[in-house]
């Protein structure tokens, strides 16, 4: 009889998941994206990004800013077979001391070669004016 590998832990992954972003920690933040070709990130704007190529390189701009502030919090998670979900509430900062603006994020994940990986991110600005004014600030 074939023994099955054990299933990670998906609450350890996604803590070290959301760490990544906290700690501006590419590498790890790319080690739990897909390794298929497509990849949907909707922001905030409804704008799509398609490849885990183009979200990783968009992270790679934004961690190279020092002075902005994520706080995520896990509202819900839903943990299958293979597929899991997970809704976060986060609170962003462009600089400290500035006006957070929050966010609803929902990552879908799969299991690809015995490690939960992201295949689906969805972000909704719970003010979107104030997503806008924090866009506005970060381009200048």
């Amino acid at each position: 009889m074939k023994e099955h590998p054990q299933k990670p832990d998906f609450d350890k992954a996604l803590r070290e998941h959301m760490e990544s972003i906290t700690n501006r920690d590419l590498k790890k933040f790319a080690e739990n994206i897909t390794g298929g070709s497509t990849m949907y990130t909707i922001i905030q704007n409804g704008f799509a990004f398609k490849t885990p190529e183009e979200l990783i390189a968009v992270h790679d701009r934004w961690f190279k800013d020092p002075d902005w502030i994520w706080e995520g919090s896990v509202i819900h998670k839903v943990v299958g077979e293979d597929m899991a979900m997970a809704l976060i509430k986060y609170d962003y900062r462009t600089k400290p001391g500035s006006e957070p603006f929050s966010t609803w994020l929902t990552y879908v994940f799969q299991l690809q070669d015995n490690r939960w990986r992201i295949i689906h991110d969805h972000n909704t600005a719970l003010d979107f004016h104030a997503f806008e004014r924090s866009a506005a600030q970060s381009d200048k």
